[in-house]
């Protein structure tokens, strides 16, 4: 018997000098480069054959097309350049390319394939922006055959696609905002019994698609005051469905961008939006972890309408707590997911073509915490020794 409690308290010491040299150093992170000379890339997901499938946006063919002033201001010319491309087993490929796109020919920066999701069938779904009235798809851009592929959910297999959804024209027939026909359909995620979750980052919507291809209202998203003299609009982006099984919307905000004014909301099934989280600034996307943890990607930390660029991939704990896990080298970063791994996976220059990237963000030990913990156990041994020295003896 009191060998057995001798044992006892050397597992309870073993434990606790280990989670206290665990506690004592903050966690480090590791950034990988896994995919480069991206055009454009924005949303990405793990298929069911394990690949990492990146949406891309498209770049500037030289080759002028039917063009428009989009919603943000900016001429931009249709192309025939989006693509999705696969990541496996350090193998980078373009297995979808010719999808429509608006891009503008000076700077390059394209609206496009905006995000790719995988339903429970593991089919793939890939998202197609449009920044503009959905009219224009037959007007301003009629001349393009492929310009009514805007605004659109297609499905694929490798690089067979097929039309499954017109989201935009949602947007056309309702207006739910009531702000005038605006659609920029942006982020998608698998939602129940085979439907997905699209924001409408134009219309400031959540949109249900049902399994049939159906579009149907999920939630509207309204009007605040941020600080100028006109209520700014929330432009929906990252969408999430989190432990609870509710949907979690985070948005962009529109003009003037004022740091901690975004919010993410939290939809209930009949709609109602709610605040779950506040004080970010311009959300791209966020993701939830196995474990809960929610991340949380910032295009710009100190805000759009600020001259320096800098985004920042934020961590919120189960408890609330927040903690910037990487901030340097993030340029205009839009898409996010986390991996079977447990890394979390973004997208990094995403609004330039050519040298787009994704990155790989892993919690790593730091050194110190290993040195604290193999001294915690070095001191174990020793007692253990001593130990055994006196329940031999005793």
């Amino acid at each position: 018997m009191k060998k057995q409690l001798i044992n006892y308290a050397i597992v309870g010491l073993l434990t606790a000098t280990a989670l206290s040299a665990t506690a004592a150093v903050a966690k480090a992170y590791t950034t990988t480069v896994v995919a480069s000379h991206l055009n454009n890339p924005r949303g990405l997901a793990f298929g069911a054959d394990g690949g990492l499938y990146i949406a891309e946006s498209g770049y500037y063919s030289g080759t002028a097309g039917p063009g428009l002033t989009a919603s943000n201001g900016e001429f931009e010319e249709y192309q025939s350049t989006g693509s999705i491309t696969r990541v496996a087993g350090g193998i980078q490929q373009r297995v979808v390319t010719g999808l429509a796109a608006l891009v503008n020919p000076v700077t390059g920066e394209a609206t496009g394939p905006q995000d790719i999701a995988f339903g429970t069938d593991g089919k793939g779904y890939v998202v197609i922006g449009l920044g503009a009235p959905p009219s224009v798809r037959t007007g301003a851009l009629g001349a393009a055959p492929g310009a009514g592929a805007l605004g659109h959910v297609f499905s694929f297999n490798g690089a067979s696609l097929t039309d499954f959804a017109d989201v935009s024209a949602f947007e056309t027939a309702n207006d739910p905002d009531h702000a005038g026909p605006d659609s920029n359909p942006y982020h998608l995620t698998a939602g129940a019994g085979g439907s997905l979750l699209v924001t409408d980052a134009g219309a400031n919507t959540l949109l249900n698609v049902g399994s049939s291809g159906t579009v149907s209202l999920g939630a509207v998203f309204p009007l605040r005051f941020i600080g100028a003299p006109f209520p700014s609009q929330a432009v929906p982006t990252g969408v999430a469905v989190g432990p609870d099984g509710l949907t979690y919307v985070a948005e962009l905000t529109g003009y003037p961008f004022t740091p901690g004014a975004a919010d993410i909301f939290r939809v209930a099934a009949d709609g109602t939006v709610s605040p779950y989280l506040t004080g970010f600034t311009d959300i791209g996307d966020i993701a939830f972890a196995p474990d809960g943890t929610l991340y949380v990607l910032e295009v710009d930390a100190d805000g759009l309408a600020n001259a320096t660029p800098g985004g920042a991939l934020i961590r919120v704990g189960t408890d609330g707590s927040r903690q910037t896990i990487l901030s340097r080298g993030l340029i205009v970063p839009t898409g996010l997911t986390v991996g079977h791994d447990g890394a979390v996976y973004l997208t990094n220059f995403t609004g330039s073509p050519g040298i787009g990237e994704v990155l790989r963000v892993a919690a790593v030990p730091e050194p110190a915490t290993w040195a604290l913990m193999v001294s915690g156990f070095g001191v174990i041994g020793s007692m253990m020794r001593r130990t055994v020295s006196r329940v031999v003896t005793a």
